[in-house]
């Protein structure tokens, strides 16, 4: 469906990474303090022996253990390093040769090089990975940190891994691009998403992230069949109008919509609205070249617009969702950036939601408050029951879910269709969230302010609203310790996005590399 389009999303980024091996062969056979050896050991031509097989060997290791979206460049090779310890300018340069294609370098050596590894990862100025623990792996890490170069030395090829899936999405990260739709301000909106960041400026600095800007006016102009230069907001100006070719998209969404929900409760005249919306979301991120998306809702609810057109855009965050393109609700740019730091992780879509403890590390049932109310309408009054006495219980409400959660290639969860307005019009899409009871989940927000992290991890125990309208859809999840969760909550903001499976170290560890204070709770 609407293959036409192109959207690279953060599951195209690629990893590219190059091993540079450095030789040492001795001029002659003798021994001493730092070599030792018997007979043919102590010739030049045993040492490369050595470095031949020691070089194919790590190749080998490295090609078997590199994971998906990491790509391993041409290898190479510094040759006829002596013990009379002369470091050959030219040599040296043809190893950074392509080094503005190389995203990271792998290090490994026969012998005592230490300097000229230093000296290279300071001209490449690109980060640099040593595998395995060894004498030289402590001494050149070191080393590398004190000078300030950005240094990992693992000591497992899983540890190595995780390493790179973690570098991959750093590199995503600076390679998202937000279409954000907003009506008032650019930054955020006071009457959407006040936690979301303070300065996107700021954002782009820390994370390389980078913003596209639409008016919602112009936008909503566009899902008109009409001359694409006869909009009210942009007359003589060439758009992106819905047109007839889009509309056969259209209904082929509606077909696998209808044909496989479980159940589908809407007429489909009252799904047209919504599914052209998202389809002309799919034309502006194409045409803007972004692979991010989030647009008001309050903001644009009060326009009186959306109840005009008979629209919501709950059906595009789930489908872009599940095609790879991190997209949220509330103009909460904050949450858009934490999906899609999730989805580099796990090459897996997200759920956002509004997220609130709702039982205490004793299992005390937190009732107060206009969110626990709301949600106990919706949770239904059996499954809200049953949270009292169930420790450190959290929940996560928006209808927003998908049926990828747990990959891109699923076949497709069971689902169901339901109106977001209760006079019928608004499409939203519904994951049976009791069928994943068990399922270990990890969560992320950054802050405001963009300087730090939460990262969580919980266990699944129930959804919520499968076969209820409006904003009622939600899942429930035990953590570690609810106050822990709450005191780092309320230093990042509401919407906490969650991603199927334990990434918990990874999501860690990219806080770190980022230079985020990270919220582990």
């Amino acid at each position: 469906m609407g293959e036409d389009l192109k959207i690279t999303t953060l599951h195209d980024t690629v990893l590219r990474c190059r091993l540079v091996f450095f030789d040492i062969v001795h001029e002659l056979p003798y021994e001493g303090p730092c070599r030792f050896g018997k007979g043919p050991e102590l010739e030049r031509e045993f040492d490369e022996m050595i470095n031949n097989e020691a070089f194919k060997g790590i190749q080998m290791g490295i090609g078997y253990n590199l994971p998906e979206g990491v790509e391993m460049l041409e290898p190479k090779r510094y040759v006829n390093h002596t013990e009379n310890w002369r470091i050959s300018e030219e040599e040296m340069k043809k190893l950074c040769v392509g080094s503005e294609d190389t995203d990271v370098y792998f290090v490994s050596t026969t012998g005592r090089t230490g300097e000229m590894i230093v000296e290279f990862a300071q001209m490449v100025k690109k980060p640099v990975i040593f595998i395995g623990n060894d004498y030289g792996a402590t001494i050149n890490t070191s080393a590398m940190l004190a000078k300030g170069i950005e240094t990992y030395s693992m000591l497992s090829w899983g540890q190595f891994k995780k390493q790179l899936r973690v570098l991959r999405a750093r590199k995503a990260l600076a390679e998202t691009r937000v279409l954000c739709v907003s009506r008032f301000g650019h930054d955020y909106s006071l009457h959407d998403a006040n936690d979301s960041f303070v300065s996107l400026d700021h954002v782009t600095e820390v994370l390389g992230t980078k913003f596209r800007f639409a008016n919602l006016h112009e936008v909503i102009d566009q899902i008109q069949e009409i001359d694409p230069t006869t909009n009210y907001t942009t007359p003589g100006r060439h758009q992106e109008n819905i047109n007839a070719d889009d509309m056969k998209v259209v209904d082929e969404v509606i077909d696998d919509l209808t044909q496989n929900a479980d159940p589908c409760a809407m007429e489909r005249e009252n799904m047209v609205p919504s599914v052209k919306m998202y389809r002309l979301v799919q034309k502006l991120l194409a045409v803007n070249e972004c692979n991010a998306f989030t647009a008001n809702c309050p903001d644009a609810c009060s326009t009186c617009r959306i109840n005009k057109e008979r629209f919501t855009f709950c059906i595009t965050h789930s489908l872009n969702n599940e095609k790879g393109v991190p997209s949220a609700c509330e103009y909460d740019i904050s949450a858009v950036v934490s999906k899609a730091a999730l989805q580099a992780i796990s090459d897996k879509p997200s759920y956002m939601g509004n997220t609130a403890v709702l039982t205490l590390p004793d299992g005390t049932l937190t009732e107060d408050g206009y969110v626990q109310h709301f949600s106990k309408d919706h949770v239904g009054p059996e499954k809200w029951d049953a949270l009292r006495g169930q420790p450190n219980m959290v929940m996560t409400q928006h209808s927003v879910g998908n049926r990828k959660m747990a990959g891109f290639d699923e076949e497709g969860a069971r689902f169901s269709i339901r109106p977001f307005a209760f006079s019928g019009f608004g499409v939203t899409m519904r994951r049976d969230f009791d069928k994943d009871a068990g399922q270990v989940v990890t969560m992320c927000r950054f802050s405001p302010n963009c300087d730090k992290l939460l990262v969580s991890r919980g266990t699944i125990t129930a959804g919520f609203g499968y076969d209820m309208d409006n904003c009622s859809h939600g899942v429930l999840f035990s953590v570690a310790n609810t106050q822990d969760f709450y005191n780092a909550q309320i230093q990042v903001g509401n919407h906490v996005p969650l991603v199927y499976g334990d990434y918990y170290d990874e999501m860690c560890e990219l806080g770190r590399i980022l230079g985020l204070e990270v919220l582990a709770c």
